[in-house]
Protein backbone atom coordinates (compact mmCIF):
# COMPACT_ATOMS: atom_id res chain seq x y z
CA UNK A 1 0.00 0.00 0.00
CA UNK A 2 1.23 3.47 -0.52
CA UNK A 3 0.07 6.59 1.61
CA UNK A 4 -1.12 9.67 -0.54
CA UNK A 5 -0.98 13.16 0.71
CA UNK A 6 -4.49 12.55 2.38
CA UNK A 7 -5.57 10.54 4.57
CA UNK A 8 -6.02 7.69 2.52
CA UNK A 9 -3.62 5.04 0.13
CA UNK A 10 -3.63 3.50 -2.92
CA UNK A 11 -2.91 -0.46 -2.96
CA UNK A 12 0.31 -1.26 -5.07
CA UNK A 13 -0.30 -5.09 -5.14
CA UNK A 14 -1.85 -7.93 -2.89
CA UNK A 15 -1.78 -11.50 -3.14
CA UNK A 16 -4.21 -14.08 -1.70
CA UNK A 17 -3.88 -17.67 -1.54
CA UNK A 18 -6.21 -19.67 -3.79
CA UNK A 19 -7.05 -22.16 -0.59
CA UNK A 20 -6.99 -19.36 1.91
CA UNK A 21 -9.29 -19.66 4.49
CA UNK A 22 -9.86 -16.17 5.28
CA UNK A 23 -13.43 -14.90 4.51
CA UNK A 24 -12.63 -11.32 4.30
CA UNK A 25 -14.30 -10.61 1.29
CA UNK A 26 -17.69 -10.30 2.61
CA UNK A 27 -19.25 -6.69 3.07
CA UNK A 28 -18.95 -6.54 6.92
CA UNK A 29 -15.26 -8.01 7.26
CA UNK A 30 -14.46 -5.64 4.09
CA UNK A 31 -15.59 -2.99 6.30
CA UNK A 32 -13.55 -4.06 9.53
CA UNK A 33 -10.46 -4.10 7.27
CA UNK A 34 -11.42 -0.54 5.78
CA UNK A 35 -11.43 0.67 9.67
CA UNK A 36 -8.66 -1.14 10.24
CA UNK A 37 -6.27 0.24 7.75
CA UNK A 38 -7.68 3.97 8.31
CA UNK A 39 -7.47 4.42 12.29
CA UNK A 40 -4.40 2.02 12.39
CA UNK A 41 -1.95 1.96 9.57
CA UNK A 42 -2.17 5.55 7.60
CA UNK A 43 -3.20 7.25 10.99
CA UNK A 44 0.59 5.84 12.14
CA UNK A 45 -0.18 6.43 15.51
CA UNK A 46 -0.06 2.37 16.54
CA UNK A 47 3.58 2.00 18.31
CA UNK A 48 2.96 -2.31 17.73
CA UNK A 49 3.58 -3.83 14.43
CA UNK A 50 0.97 -6.65 14.61
CA UNK A 51 -3.02 -6.07 15.44
CA UNK A 52 -5.66 -9.11 15.91
CA UNK A 53 -8.82 -8.22 13.95
CA UNK A 54 -11.82 -9.88 14.97
CA UNK A 55 -14.90 -10.34 12.33
CA UNK A 56 -18.24 -10.75 13.11
CA UNK A 57 -18.61 -14.37 12.23
CA UNK A 58 -16.02 -14.52 15.14
CA UNK A 59 -13.59 -15.38 12.74
CA UNK A 60 -9.93 -13.74 14.35
CA UNK A 61 -6.85 -12.95 12.11
CA UNK A 62 -3.46 -11.56 12.97
CA UNK A 63 -2.34 -8.55 10.76
CA UNK A 64 1.15 -7.72 10.98
CA UNK A 65 2.56 -5.28 8.75
CA UNK A 66 6.21 -3.31 7.70
CA UNK A 67 5.96 0.62 7.43
CA UNK A 68 8.62 1.80 4.73
CA UNK A 69 9.57 4.89 7.05
CA UNK A 70 11.28 2.19 9.39
CA UNK A 71 12.93 0.20 6.94
CA UNK A 72 16.94 0.28 6.59
CA UNK A 73 16.22 0.90 3.00
CA UNK A 74 17.46 3.91 1.09
CA UNK A 75 14.48 4.56 -1.40
CA UNK A 76 12.04 7.43 -2.26
CA UNK A 77 9.10 5.29 -2.73
CA UNK A 78 9.31 2.88 0.40
CA UNK A 79 9.30 5.39 2.77
CA UNK A 80 5.23 5.74 1.93
CA UNK A 81 4.86 2.33 1.59
CA UNK A 82 3.41 0.08 3.99
CA UNK A 83 3.81 -3.89 3.25
CA UNK A 84 0.86 -6.15 5.13
CA UNK A 85 0.12 -9.88 5.78
CA UNK A 86 -2.63 -11.48 7.34
CA UNK A 87 -3.20 -14.91 8.80
CA UNK A 88 -5.58 -16.85 11.13
CA UNK A 89 -4.43 -16.14 14.57
CA UNK A 90 -4.33 -19.65 15.18
CA UNK A 91 -0.98 -20.19 12.98
CA UNK A 92 0.88 -17.14 15.54
CA UNK A 93 2.63 -19.32 17.46
CA UNK A 94 4.28 -20.88 13.62
CA UNK A 95 4.38 -18.06 12.11
CA UNK A 96 8.17 -17.58 12.45
CA UNK A 97 10.57 -14.72 10.39
CA UNK A 98 6.97 -12.88 9.20
CA UNK A 99 9.27 -9.78 9.66
CA UNK A 100 12.05 -11.23 7.35
CA UNK A 101 9.36 -11.81 5.05
CA UNK A 102 7.80 -8.64 4.53
CA UNK A 103 11.21 -6.90 4.51
CA UNK A 104 11.97 -9.13 1.19
CA UNK A 105 9.30 -8.38 -0.35
CA UNK A 106 9.07 -4.52 0.18
CA UNK A 107 12.88 -4.10 -0.97
CA UNK A 108 12.09 -6.67 -3.92
CA UNK A 109 9.10 -4.50 -5.00
CA UNK A 110 11.15 -1.37 -4.93
CA UNK A 111 13.30 -2.76 -7.34
CA UNK A 112 10.12 -4.32 -9.52
CA UNK A 113 8.54 -0.75 -8.99
CA UNK A 114 11.72 1.53 -9.87
CA UNK A 115 11.71 -0.87 -13.13
CA UNK A 116 8.67 0.59 -14.40
CA UNK A 117 8.17 3.69 -13.09
CA UNK A 118 11.59 4.59 -15.07
CA UNK A 119 10.01 3.29 -18.66
CA UNK A 120 6.30 5.17 -17.76
CA UNK A 121 6.01 8.85 -17.74
CA UNK A 122 3.37 8.77 -15.36
CA UNK A 123 2.15 10.27 -12.16
CA UNK A 124 4.05 8.10 -9.58
CA UNK A 125 1.05 8.98 -7.12
CA UNK A 126 -1.15 7.47 -8.96
CA UNK A 127 0.79 4.70 -11.01
CA UNK A 128 0.07 1.11 -10.33
CA UNK A 129 2.44 -1.52 -12.45
CA UNK A 130 0.57 -4.73 -13.84
CA UNK A 131 0.26 -6.96 -10.79
CA UNK A 132 0.94 -10.64 -12.75
CA UNK A 133 4.14 -8.94 -13.40
CA UNK A 134 5.55 -9.43 -9.89
CA UNK A 135 3.39 -12.36 -8.91
CA UNK A 136 6.67 -15.05 -9.84
CA UNK A 137 9.17 -13.01 -7.63
CA UNK A 138 6.08 -13.05 -4.91
CA UNK A 139 5.84 -16.79 -5.24
CA UNK A 140 9.80 -17.08 -5.26
CA UNK A 141 10.10 -15.38 -2.03
CA UNK A 142 6.59 -16.60 -0.21
CA UNK A 143 7.82 -20.39 -1.43
CA UNK A 144 11.62 -19.62 0.47
CA UNK A 145 9.47 -18.56 3.43
CA UNK A 146 7.82 -21.74 3.25
CA UNK A 147 10.54 -23.82 3.21
CA UNK A 148 12.01 -21.71 6.38
CA UNK A 149 8.69 -22.14 8.33
CA UNK A 150 8.49 -25.82 7.53
CA UNK A 151 11.87 -26.31 9.31
CA UNK A 152 11.69 -23.68 12.08
CA UNK A 153 10.95 -25.36 15.77
CA UNK A 154 7.22 -25.49 16.57
CA UNK A 155 7.35 -24.04 20.02
CA UNK A 156 9.25 -20.14 19.21
CA UNK A 157 6.61 -17.23 19.05
CA UNK A 158 6.25 -15.22 15.61
CA UNK A 159 9.30 -12.85 14.35
CA UNK A 160 8.27 -10.05 16.27
CA UNK A 161 8.09 -11.46 19.65
CA UNK A 162 5.74 -10.36 22.03
CA UNK A 163 2.31 -11.62 22.12
CA UNK A 164 -0.17 -9.71 19.73
CA UNK A 165 -2.49 -6.80 21.15
CA UNK A 166 -5.94 -7.49 21.58
CA UNK A 167 -8.81 -4.75 20.11
CA UNK A 168 -5.90 -2.16 20.19
CA UNK A 169 -4.60 -2.40 24.18
CA UNK A 170 -1.33 -1.96 24.19
CA UNK A 171 0.89 -4.42 26.49
CA UNK A 172 2.11 -3.47 29.56
CA UNK A 173 5.43 -5.18 29.82
CA UNK A 174 7.43 -4.55 32.30
CA UNK A 175 11.13 -2.82 30.55
CA UNK A 176 14.27 -5.44 31.55
CA UNK A 177 17.01 -3.56 32.76
CA UNK A 178 20.26 -4.32 31.22
CA UNK A 179 22.04 -7.29 32.85
CA UNK A 180 25.58 -7.38 34.04
CA UNK A 181 28.69 -9.02 31.55
CA UNK A 182 29.76 -12.31 33.73
CA UNK A 183 33.77 -12.29 32.51
CA UNK A 184 35.25 -15.49 33.28
CA UNK A 185 38.10 -15.32 35.60
CA UNK A 186 41.03 -17.26 34.74
CA UNK A 187 41.36 -19.59 36.98
CA UNK A 188 38.54 -21.98 35.50
CA UNK A 189 39.33 -23.90 32.10
CA UNK A 190 37.80 -22.29 29.71
CA UNK A 191 35.02 -24.02 27.79
CA UNK A 192 33.00 -23.49 24.30
CA UNK A 193 30.16 -22.57 26.35
CA UNK A 194 32.09 -19.96 27.86
CA UNK A 195 33.29 -18.92 25.02
CA UNK A 196 30.59 -18.88 23.13
CA UNK A 197 28.23 -16.66 25.55
CA UNK A 198 31.66 -14.33 25.73
CA UNK A 199 31.33 -13.59 22.08
CA UNK A 200 29.02 -10.60 20.81
CA UNK A 201 30.06 -10.87 17.01
CA UNK A 202 27.44 -13.13 16.37
CA UNK A 203 23.68 -14.11 17.58
CA UNK A 204 22.88 -15.38 21.14
CA UNK A 205 21.83 -19.11 20.08
CA UNK A 206 19.63 -21.08 22.31
CA UNK A 207 22.11 -24.57 22.85
CA UNK A 208 19.05 -26.60 22.77
CA UNK A 209 18.11 -25.64 19.51
CA UNK A 210 20.36 -27.67 17.12
CA UNK A 211 20.31 -27.68 13.48
CA UNK A 212 18.99 -30.63 11.23
CA UNK A 213 20.80 -31.99 8.61
CA UNK A 214 21.66 -29.48 5.89
CA UNK A 215 20.06 -26.39 7.99
CA UNK A 216 22.31 -23.55 8.23
CA UNK A 217 21.83 -20.93 10.74
CA UNK A 218 21.70 -17.58 9.98
CA UNK A 219 23.31 -14.30 11.71
CA UNK A 220 21.06 -11.24 11.75
CA UNK A 221 24.39 -9.26 12.72
CA UNK A 222 26.32 -10.46 9.91
CA UNK A 223 23.30 -10.17 7.37
CA UNK A 224 22.98 -6.29 8.71
CA UNK A 225 26.53 -5.75 8.16
CA UNK A 226 26.78 -7.43 4.63
CA UNK A 227 23.84 -5.67 3.42
CA UNK A 228 25.50 -1.82 4.98
CA UNK A 229 28.24 -3.15 2.85
CA UNK A 230 27.54 -4.64 0.04
CA UNK A 231 24.16 -2.99 -0.81
CA UNK A 232 24.47 0.01 -2.82
CA UNK A 233 22.06 3.71 -2.05
CA UNK A 234 19.31 3.91 -4.12
CA UNK A 235 20.57 6.89 -6.45
CA UNK A 236 23.35 5.51 -7.00
CA UNK A 237 23.95 4.45 -10.46
CA UNK A 238 25.57 1.18 -11.43
CA UNK A 239 28.49 0.76 -12.86
CA UNK A 240 27.61 -0.81 -15.86
CA UNK A 241 25.23 1.74 -17.53
CA UNK A 242 28.13 4.36 -16.85
CA UNK A 243 29.57 5.58 -20.14
CA UNK A 244 33.47 5.60 -20.63
CA UNK A 245 34.88 9.00 -21.36
CA UNK A 246 35.54 8.74 -25.11
CA UNK A 247 36.85 12.15 -25.23
CA UNK A 248 40.50 11.73 -23.85
CA UNK A 249 43.69 12.79 -24.55
CA UNK A 250 46.17 9.56 -24.94
CA UNK A 251 49.41 11.70 -23.70
CA UNK A 252 49.33 13.57 -27.14
CA UNK A 253 49.10 17.18 -26.35
CA UNK A 254 50.06 19.94 -23.34
CA UNK A 255 53.55 19.50 -23.37
CA UNK A 256 55.53 23.10 -23.81
CA UNK A 257 57.91 23.99 -26.00
CA UNK A 258 60.53 24.38 -23.21
CA UNK A 259 59.74 21.29 -21.22
CA UNK A 260 62.93 18.98 -20.99
CA UNK A 261 63.96 16.62 -24.09
CA UNK A 262 63.02 13.43 -22.52
CA UNK A 263 59.37 14.32 -21.82
CA UNK A 264 59.38 15.16 -25.55
CA UNK A 265 60.47 11.61 -26.29
CA UNK A 266 57.14 10.46 -24.23
CA UNK A 267 53.93 9.46 -25.27
CA UNK A 268 52.53 8.83 -28.61
CA UNK A 269 53.35 12.40 -29.36
CA UNK A 270 56.76 12.05 -29.25
CA UNK A 271 56.32 8.61 -31.31
CA UNK A 272 55.02 9.94 -33.89
CA UNK A 273 55.75 14.00 -34.10
CA UNK A 274 58.38 13.14 -36.70
CA UNK A 275 55.85 11.59 -38.65
CA UNK A 276 54.74 14.38 -41.12
CA UNK A 277 54.60 13.83 -44.61
CA UNK A 278 51.84 15.51 -46.51
CA UNK A 279 53.57 14.60 -49.76
CA UNK A 280 54.99 11.18 -48.95
CA UNK A 281 53.50 7.94 -48.03
CA UNK A 282 54.60 6.58 -44.49
CA UNK A 283 56.84 3.45 -45.26
CA UNK A 284 58.16 0.76 -43.03
CA UNK A 285 61.49 2.35 -42.22
CA UNK A 286 59.66 5.65 -41.05
CA UNK A 287 57.48 3.63 -38.18
CA UNK A 288 60.09 1.21 -37.06
CA UNK A 289 61.95 4.05 -34.19
CA UNK A 290 57.97 4.65 -33.37
CA UNK A 291 56.45 1.52 -33.10
CA UNK A 292 59.40 0.10 -31.38
CA UNK A 293 59.04 3.26 -28.14
CA UNK A 294 55.20 2.26 -28.27
CA UNK A 295 55.98 -1.71 -27.76
CA UNK A 296 58.28 -0.74 -24.57
CA UNK A 297 55.57 1.55 -23.36
CA UNK A 298 53.13 -1.53 -23.84
CA UNK A 299 55.37 -3.65 -22.13
CA UNK A 300 55.77 -1.32 -19.15
CA UNK A 301 52.26 -1.51 -18.13
CA UNK A 302 52.10 -5.23 -17.64
CA UNK A 303 51.28 -6.27 -21.79
CA UNK A 304 53.03 -9.47 -22.54
CA UNK A 305 55.56 -8.76 -25.78
CA UNK A 306 54.07 -10.81 -27.94
CA UNK A 307 50.61 -8.69 -27.55
CA UNK A 308 52.14 -5.91 -27.67
CA UNK A 309 54.14 -6.56 -30.99
CA UNK A 310 50.53 -7.80 -32.29
CA UNK A 311 49.47 -4.44 -31.42
CA UNK A 312 52.01 -2.58 -32.92
CA UNK A 313 51.67 -4.81 -35.84
CA UNK A 314 48.05 -3.32 -36.51
CA UNK A 315 49.52 0.24 -36.19
CA UNK A 316 52.10 -0.33 -38.30
CA UNK A 317 49.91 -2.31 -41.63
CA UNK A 318 47.06 1.58 -41.22
CA UNK A 319 49.74 3.55 -41.36
CA UNK A 320 51.92 2.43 -44.25
CA UNK A 321 50.98 4.25 -47.20
CA UNK A 322 49.40 7.10 -45.15
CA UNK A 323 49.80 10.58 -46.07
CA UNK A 324 49.63 12.93 -42.99
CA UNK A 325 50.21 16.66 -42.71
CA UNK A 326 49.33 17.68 -39.30
CA UNK A 327 49.63 16.72 -35.96
CA UNK A 328 46.07 16.16 -35.74
CA UNK A 329 45.85 13.83 -38.86
CA UNK A 330 48.48 11.29 -37.15
CA UNK A 331 46.63 10.95 -33.74
CA UNK A 332 43.55 10.45 -36.02
CA UNK A 333 45.19 7.39 -37.72
CA UNK A 334 47.11 6.36 -34.63
CA UNK A 335 43.92 6.53 -32.57
CA UNK A 336 41.58 4.51 -35.19
CA UNK A 337 44.67 1.50 -35.57
CA UNK A 338 44.46 1.51 -31.25
CA UNK A 339 40.66 1.21 -31.18
CA UNK A 340 41.04 -1.59 -34.10
CA UNK A 341 43.66 -3.47 -32.17
CA UNK A 342 42.09 -3.33 -28.81
CA UNK A 343 38.72 -4.22 -29.92
CA UNK A 344 39.61 -6.93 -31.78
CA UNK A 345 41.19 -8.38 -28.66
CA UNK A 346 38.40 -8.09 -26.70
CA UNK A 347 36.28 -9.38 -29.21
CA UNK A 348 37.85 -12.80 -30.04
CA UNK A 349 35.09 -13.60 -32.43
CA UNK A 350 36.00 -10.71 -34.68
CA UNK A 351 39.52 -12.89 -35.54
CA UNK A 352 41.85 -11.48 -32.95
CA UNK A 353 44.99 -10.19 -33.78
CA UNK A 354 48.75 -11.12 -34.14
CA UNK A 355 47.91 -14.61 -35.42
CA UNK A 356 48.69 -17.94 -33.60
CA UNK A 357 46.92 -21.33 -32.98
CA UNK A 358 44.98 -19.64 -30.16
CA UNK A 359 41.16 -21.12 -30.82
CA UNK A 360 38.84 -17.82 -30.70
CA UNK A 361 35.91 -17.87 -28.36
CA UNK A 362 33.13 -15.73 -28.61
CA UNK A 363 31.83 -12.83 -27.12
CA UNK A 364 29.24 -13.35 -23.80
CA UNK A 365 25.88 -11.25 -23.04
CA UNK A 366 24.74 -12.78 -20.12
CA UNK A 367 21.81 -10.88 -19.79
CA UNK A 368 20.76 -11.71 -23.02
CA UNK A 369 21.79 -14.93 -22.79
CA UNK A 370 19.10 -15.38 -20.00
CA UNK A 371 16.67 -13.76 -21.61
CA UNK A 372 16.38 -15.33 -24.79
CA UNK A 373 16.51 -18.58 -23.51
CA UNK A 374 13.73 -17.55 -21.51
CA UNK A 375 11.82 -16.70 -24.32
CA UNK A 376 12.47 -19.68 -26.16
CA UNK A 377 11.34 -21.40 -23.16
CA UNK A 378 7.59 -19.55 -23.20
CA UNK A 379 7.19 -20.15 -26.56
CA UNK A 380 7.60 -23.82 -26.37
CA UNK A 381 10.89 -23.58 -28.46
CA UNK A 382 9.03 -23.04 -31.71
CA UNK A 383 10.48 -19.68 -31.73
CA UNK A 384 14.21 -20.78 -30.81
CA UNK A 385 14.34 -23.17 -33.88
CA UNK A 386 14.45 -26.39 -32.18
CA UNK A 387 16.56 -25.27 -29.02
CA UNK A 388 17.33 -27.28 -26.52
CA UNK A 389 15.52 -25.47 -23.33
CA UNK A 390 12.65 -28.40 -23.13
CA UNK A 391 10.90 -28.08 -19.61
CA UNK A 392 11.94 -24.89 -19.03
CA UNK A 393 15.02 -25.74 -17.69
CA UNK A 394 16.70 -22.25 -16.32
CA UNK A 395 19.99 -20.66 -17.89
CA UNK A 396 22.59 -22.16 -15.76
CA UNK A 397 26.28 -20.29 -15.10
CA UNK A 398 28.74 -22.24 -13.50
CA UNK A 399 31.37 -19.61 -11.56
CA UNK A 400 34.73 -21.76 -11.40
CA UNK A 401 38.43 -19.59 -10.16
CA UNK A 402 41.28 -20.60 -7.04
CA UNK A 403 40.86 -20.19 -3.43
CA UNK A 404 40.26 -16.55 -2.33
CA UNK A 405 39.55 -14.76 -5.96
CA UNK A 406 35.67 -13.22 -4.77
CA UNK A 407 33.94 -15.81 -6.55
CA UNK A 408 30.92 -15.84 -4.25
CA UNK A 409 30.69 -11.77 -4.12
CA UNK A 410 30.99 -11.58 -8.12
CA UNK A 411 28.38 -14.28 -8.29
CA UNK A 412 26.37 -11.89 -6.14
CA UNK A 413 26.89 -9.11 -7.80
CA UNK A 414 25.95 -11.12 -11.57
CA UNK A 415 22.79 -11.87 -9.85
CA UNK A 416 22.49 -8.51 -8.64
CA UNK A 417 22.92 -6.90 -12.16
CA UNK A 418 20.11 -10.28 -13.46
CA UNK A 419 17.52 -9.45 -10.68
CA UNK A 420 18.03 -5.49 -11.84
CA UNK A 421 17.07 -6.52 -15.62
CA UNK A 422 14.09 -8.82 -14.42
CA UNK A 423 15.16 -11.62 -14.40
CA UNK A 424 14.86 -14.31 -11.33
CA UNK A 425 17.96 -15.71 -9.74
CA UNK A 426 18.75 -19.08 -7.74
CA UNK A 427 21.97 -19.41 -6.36
CA UNK A 428 23.56 -22.80 -5.79
CA UNK A 429 26.03 -23.31 -2.86
CA UNK A 430 28.11 -26.07 -4.42
CA UNK A 431 31.28 -25.46 -2.46
CA UNK A 432 30.80 -28.18 0.23
CA UNK A 433 34.12 -28.34 0.67
CA UNK A 434 35.42 -25.16 2.73
CA UNK A 435 33.76 -24.80 6.01
CA UNK A 436 31.85 -21.64 6.19
CA UNK A 437 30.74 -21.21 2.21
CA UNK A 438 27.53 -22.27 2.41
CA UNK A 439 27.08 -19.58 5.15
CA UNK A 440 28.66 -16.96 2.94
CA UNK A 441 26.53 -17.36 0.06
CA UNK A 442 23.27 -17.54 2.44
CA UNK A 443 24.06 -13.56 3.43
CA UNK A 444 24.59 -12.97 -0.08
CA UNK A 445 21.54 -14.40 -0.68
CA UNK A 446 19.40 -12.80 2.24
CA UNK A 447 20.84 -9.05 1.01
CA UNK A 448 19.36 -10.11 -2.48
CA UNK A 449 16.39 -11.33 -1.19
CA UNK A 450 17.29 -14.63 -3.11
CA UNK A 451 16.57 -17.73 -3.08
CA UNK A 452 19.65 -20.18 -1.89
CA UNK A 453 19.84 -24.01 -2.88
CA UNK A 454 22.38 -25.71 -0.84
CA UNK A 455 22.51 -29.51 0.91
CA UNK A 456 25.11 -28.39 3.57
CA UNK A 457 28.80 -29.77 3.61
CA UNK A 458 30.39 -33.29 1.99
CA UNK A 459 28.13 -33.48 -0.04
CA UNK A 460 28.67 -34.61 -3.98
CA UNK A 461 29.12 -31.06 -5.61
CA UNK A 462 27.90 -31.84 -8.97
CA UNK A 463 24.69 -33.91 -7.76
CA UNK A 464 24.04 -30.66 -5.38
CA UNK A 465 24.25 -28.35 -8.69
CA UNK A 466 21.77 -30.73 -10.88
CA UNK A 467 19.19 -30.46 -7.70
CA UNK A 468 19.17 -26.68 -7.51
CA UNK A 469 18.88 -26.66 -11.60
CA UNK A 470 16.04 -29.28 -10.78
CA UNK A 471 14.54 -26.67 -8.11
CA UNK A 472 14.97 -23.74 -10.02
CA UNK A 473 12.93 -25.46 -12.70
CA UNK A 474 10.25 -26.46 -10.72
CA UNK A 475 10.14 -22.46 -9.43
CA UNK A 476 10.41 -21.12 -12.30
CA UNK A 477 13.81 -19.29 -11.61
CA UNK A 478 15.30 -18.52 -15.28
CA UNK A 479 18.67 -17.93 -14.06
CA UNK A 480 20.84 -20.35 -11.94
CA UNK A 481 24.08 -19.31 -10.45
CA UNK A 482 26.21 -22.15 -9.21
CA UNK A 483 29.20 -21.38 -6.45
CA UNK A 484 31.95 -23.94 -6.39
CA UNK A 485 34.83 -24.32 -4.38
CA UNK A 486 38.22 -23.11 -5.00
CA UNK A 487 40.72 -24.85 -6.03
CA UNK A 488 44.75 -24.12 -7.08
CA UNK A 489 44.99 -25.06 -10.25
CA UNK A 490 47.75 -28.32 -9.58
CA UNK A 491 45.15 -29.83 -7.03
CA UNK A 492 44.18 -32.87 -9.03
CA UNK A 493 41.36 -34.77 -7.41
CA UNK A 494 39.27 -31.12 -6.67
CA UNK A 495 40.17 -30.50 -10.84
CA UNK A 496 38.68 -33.87 -11.56
CA UNK A 497 35.60 -32.91 -9.37
CA UNK A 498 35.19 -29.52 -10.94
CA UNK A 499 35.35 -31.35 -14.48
CA UNK A 500 32.68 -33.70 -13.23
CA UNK A 501 30.27 -31.29 -12.10
CA UNK A 502 30.51 -28.85 -15.59
CA UNK A 503 30.04 -32.25 -17.35
CA UNK A 504 27.23 -33.25 -15.64
CA UNK A 505 25.18 -29.86 -15.52
CA UNK A 506 26.10 -29.04 -18.90
CA UNK A 507 25.98 -25.44 -17.95
CA UNK A 508 25.37 -22.29 -20.53
CA UNK A 509 28.42 -20.41 -19.08
CA UNK A 510 31.27 -21.26 -17.28
CA UNK A 511 32.91 -18.08 -16.21
CA UNK A 512 36.60 -18.08 -14.96
CA UNK A 513 37.00 -15.53 -11.77
CA UNK A 514 40.15 -14.28 -11.25
CA UNK A 515 42.13 -11.69 -9.60
CA UNK A 516 43.45 -8.56 -12.05
CA UNK A 517 46.07 -7.79 -9.54
CA UNK A 518 47.76 -11.61 -10.06
CA UNK A 519 48.96 -9.84 -13.72
CA UNK A 520 50.04 -12.50 -16.25
CA UNK A 521 49.96 -15.52 -13.68
CA UNK A 522 46.46 -15.42 -14.43
CA UNK A 523 47.51 -17.39 -17.72
CA UNK A 524 48.67 -20.07 -15.87
CA UNK A 525 45.69 -20.51 -13.59
CA UNK A 526 43.41 -20.08 -16.82
CA UNK A 527 45.51 -22.88 -18.91
CA UNK A 528 45.25 -25.27 -16.19
CA UNK A 529 41.51 -25.24 -15.66
CA UNK A 530 40.83 -25.23 -19.18
CA UNK A 531 42.95 -28.65 -19.46
CA UNK A 532 40.63 -29.97 -16.70
CA UNK A 533 37.68 -29.15 -18.20
CA UNK A 534 39.48 -31.35 -21.18
CA UNK A 535 39.91 -34.37 -19.33
CA UNK A 536 38.44 -37.68 -20.04
CA UNK A 537 37.48 -36.73 -23.84
CA UNK A 538 35.28 -33.87 -22.42
CA UNK A 539 35.50 -30.29 -24.35
CA UNK A 540 33.85 -27.81 -22.16
CA UNK A 541 35.77 -24.70 -22.50
CA UNK A 542 35.93 -21.72 -20.09
CA UNK A 543 33.29 -19.06 -21.88
CA UNK A 544 34.33 -16.16 -20.07
CA UNK A 545 36.07 -14.34 -17.65
CA UNK A 546 35.40 -12.25 -14.35
CA UNK A 547 38.33 -10.13 -13.29
CA UNK A 548 37.68 -8.82 -9.63
CA UNK A 549 39.64 -5.88 -7.72
CA UNK A 550 39.82 -4.51 -11.04
CA UNK A 551 40.20 -1.21 -9.53
CA UNK A 552 42.82 -1.45 -7.92
CA UNK A 553 44.96 -2.47 -11.15
CA UNK A 554 45.74 1.53 -11.26
CA UNK A 555 48.00 1.23 -15.09
CA UNK A 556 48.61 -2.37 -14.63
CA UNK A 557 45.78 -3.10 -17.03
CA UNK A 558 47.91 -4.57 -19.72
CA UNK A 559 47.86 -8.32 -18.05
CA UNK A 560 44.18 -7.98 -18.66
CA UNK A 561 44.09 -7.50 -22.20
CA UNK A 562 47.22 -10.21 -22.80
CA UNK A 563 44.90 -12.83 -20.80
CA UNK A 564 42.15 -12.24 -23.73
CA UNK A 565 44.85 -12.18 -26.04
CA UNK A 566 46.27 -15.47 -25.60
CA UNK A 567 43.72 -17.77 -24.71
CA UNK A 568 41.27 -16.58 -26.69
CA UNK A 569 38.43 -16.04 -23.75
CA UNK A 570 36.40 -12.95 -23.39
CA UNK A 571 36.71 -10.68 -20.29
CA UNK A 572 32.96 -10.87 -19.46
CA UNK A 573 33.21 -8.01 -16.19
CA UNK A 574 35.26 -6.17 -14.04
CA UNK A 575 34.38 -6.07 -10.38
CA UNK A 576 35.38 -2.30 -9.87
CA UNK A 577 34.22 -1.55 -6.24
CA UNK A 578 32.64 -3.46 -2.95
CA UNK A 579 29.28 -3.02 -3.66
CA UNK A 580 26.67 -5.33 -5.63
CA UNK A 581 26.49 -3.01 -8.85
CA UNK A 582 30.31 -2.31 -8.89
CA UNK A 583 30.14 -4.45 -12.13
CA UNK A 584 30.88 -3.62 -16.03
CA UNK A 585 32.05 -4.56 -18.62
CA UNK A 586 35.89 -3.84 -20.25
CA UNK A 587 35.37 -1.40 -22.99
CA UNK A 588 37.55 -0.14 -25.38
CA UNK A 589 38.19 3.14 -24.79
CA UNK A 590 38.97 2.50 -21.12
CA UNK A 591 41.92 0.21 -22.35
CA UNK A 592 43.26 2.79 -24.30
CA UNK A 593 42.56 5.66 -21.41
CA UNK A 594 44.30 3.33 -19.46
CA UNK A 595 47.53 2.51 -21.60
CA UNK A 596 48.03 5.32 -22.89
CA UNK A 597 46.22 8.49 -20.70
Amino acid sequence: MQRSSSTGGTVLYHNQAANSLLSIDKENNITIINKFISSILLDNKSTSCREVLTFNDHQSVVAEWLDGKTATLDDEYINNWIVLVLYPDVALRKMTGVDSLLSSVLKRYALFYNHYSKENDFNLQLYVPPKDEFDTAYQSILRRFQEQLSTAPSNQQSSRGSKPKQGGSSNNLKKKGKEKTVWHDGKGKVTKETLASLDMSKDAQDPSTSLGPGEIREDSRTIAEARATYLPSQDERPAWEEEDDTDFDIQWGGLDDNEEEDRQSSGLRGFFSKLLSPNAPLTKSDLEKPLTQMKELLTSKNVALSTAQAICDVVERQLIGKRVGTLVGVKRVVRHALEDAVERILRPELGGIGGGSVKRGKSVDVLRGVVEKRERSKSGGLLGLGASNQGGRPYVIVMIGINGVGKSTSLAKIAYYLQSNQCNPLLAACDTFRSGAVEQLSVHASCLSLPLYHQGYAKDPASVAKAAISKATEDGNDVVLIDTAGRMQNNVPLMKALAKLVTETTPDLVLFVCEALVGNDGMDQLSMFQKALATGGHTRPIDGIVLTKFDTVSEKVGASITLTHQTGVPIVFCGTGQKYNHLKPLSVPFVIQSLFS
